[in-house]
């Protein structure tokens, strides 16, 4: 049986996530000491939420559109990546935790999150969904040159509703160089913005479901 406060998350994401459409404005990214300029918009739906005794499971499909720029680094980021999140209420805290597998993804070029796996937190907070999430080992990220770089990701997302009950997102990122052979971090100098995404609709105003 599970708690209230991981009740309270499966609500959330029963309720207002599964069978919803995200949509975000583009946003723009520099890395590699600012030699890379990344431009992209996401779409994100969720689905084939399955509760279980102790927790709970879904898949979240993201579909990218947008390029990269810079020294020997152009190159497309269209691709719909899908990831199977599976969470578990820890009888000793009573808290979720959980993984969040890479899929699958159309990405023409070598997806840097190819085989990734993240550790995955969450909770609901002030009527919002907080889900964080940090990279385990680390994925393979291009750089200036044409080559590859061991880089892993730490992000959270807060999902919230407005006073119409319509769903957004304010995602946010930090990147991290990686020993190969230790897993040591260190901060990058990687600039991300906050993205920002909401819900999508329809033109008659109903929600997108598929």
């Amino acid at each position: 049986m599970l708690s209230a406060s991981s009740k309270s998350v499966v609500e959330f994401i029963g309720k207002y996530l599964i069978g919803r459409t995200l949509t975000s404005e583009p946003i723009s990214t520099h890395t590699d000491a600012g030699r890379v300029e990344t431009t992209y918009a996401d779409q994100t739906f969720f689905s084939n939420f399955v509760q279980r005794t102790s927790g709970f499971d879904f898949d979240l499909t993201v579909i990218t559109r947008g390029r990269r720029f810079g020294p020997d680094a152009d190159g497309t980021l269209d691709a719909v990546r899908v990831y199977r999140y599976e969470m578990t209420e820890r009888v000793s805290t009573g808290q979720l935790l959980g993984f969040a597998r890479y899929i699958s993804s159309t990405n023409t070029q070598y997806d840097p999150l190819a085989g990734s796996c993240f550790l995955i937190q969450m909770r609901v907070d002030g009527g919002a969904l907080l889900v964080n999430e940090r990279q385990i080992g680390y994925g393979d990220f291009p750089t200036p040159g044409g080559g590859r770089k061991p880089k892993a990701l730490d992000c959270r997302y807060r999902y919230s509703l407005d006073d119409r009950g319509v769903v957004s997102v304010e995602f946010d990122q930090e990147s991290y160089d990686v020993d190969a052979e230790s897993f040591e971090r260190q901060p990058s100098d990687d600039e991300f913005p906050t993205q920002v995404s909401r819900e999508l609709f329809d033109q008659e105003g109903a929600p997108v479901t598929d």
